[in-house]
Parts: C-alpha cells; sequence; structure tokens
C-alpha cells in the first residue's frame, strides 16, 4: 500500500479542516497483537479491523488476518487477495497494516494535500477508517480525511 507516486488526492480524499469522525478504539488484545505482529515482520502485514460503528467512535473487537500471499507482501508494500468479507470476516470497519521501520506513515505528503498510496487506496476502500501500525504508535484516518495518531501503550477512553 505503501508507495511513491505524488498525484493529486483523488476526488473526495484531500485534507479538511478536522470534523468529528469516527474515531477507533483498540481492546488491549488488539494493541498487543500489533506491537507483536509490528516486531516479528520485516515485511508489511495487513489485517481486517472487526467491529462497530457507534455515534463518533469505532469500536474494533478484534484484527483478523487479510488474505496475503506471501510473495505479495514486501518490506514497501501488501496487497490482499480478497476482500476482507470475501474472506470470511463480517463487520469489517476498517484495514491495517504496518509499515516496517515506521517510516512514511502518513496519508498525505507532509506539507501538501497530495494523497499517497496509502491515501489512495483509502479512498477505494468502503470502510470508515484505515490504519497504519507505525512502530509504538498507530496513524490512522476517517471519512472526515484527517490524519490522527494514537499510541498503542495505553487504552483509549
Amino acid at each position: 500500500m505503501e508507495g511513491i507516486g505524488a498525484t493529486a488526492a483523488p476526488r473526495g480524499l484531500g485534507r479538511r479542516d478536522p470534523v468529528a469522525g469516527p474515531r477507533p478504539r483498540l481492546p488491549d488484545q488488539a494493541r498487543r497483537l500489533l506491537l507483536l505482529q509490528y516486531q516479528s515482520y520485516l515485511t508489511e502485514f495487513m489485517g481486517c479491523m472487526i467491529g462497530a460503528v457507534r455515534g463518533d467512535a469505532v469500536i474494533v473487537q478484534r484484527i483478523a488476518p487479510a488474505d496475503v500471499n506471501p510473495g505479495e507482501s514486501t518490506p514497501t508494500s501488501v496487497v490482499p487477495r480478497q476482500t476482507c468479507e470475501d474472506a470470511g470476516w463480517a463487520n469489517t470497519v476498517g484495514m491495517i497494516h504496518s509499515h516496517p521501520g515506521g517510516q512514511r506513515c502518513f496519508y498525505y505528503f507532509p506539507g501538501t494535500q497530495v494523497a499517497t498510496s496509502d491515501g489512495h487506496s483509502y479512498a477505494l476502500q468502503p470502510y470508515p477508517v484505515d490504519a497504519i501500525m507505525c512502530g509504538d504508535r498507530i496513524v490512522w484516518i476517517g471519512r472526515d480525511l484527517v490524519e490522527q495518531q494514537q499510541p498503542l501503550g495505553a487504552s483509549t477512553p
């Protein structure tokens, strides 16, 4: 999902003023899984965030593995074979993938409204949120198109 293409943000994906949008809430088990996965792999991994939208919150109940061929996971890219739903995961609220080394964890190139390949990928997804696992934090975006960061070390209220 990570790439270098510098094109203008696709329709519907541009920076906007912050507005209340869904905020992902991760249970402690999901936080531990993400930290273990991040420490274990030199290539990107991808998961399906399973849960529900309640008001302004996206409640992630678990993170299920996305269906990825090992050859489609490199240090800078990961491509699923099929959607989370086609892989058997109902109630998907978003996708999450890692950036080994914790670099380039953003949906827009810094200081611009130019979407990265992660931003482009999110624009094509039907889910309310998308996230990048980046070391000890998650960088995520909702349909309000405002990037947020959330540390993994502590629970979110």
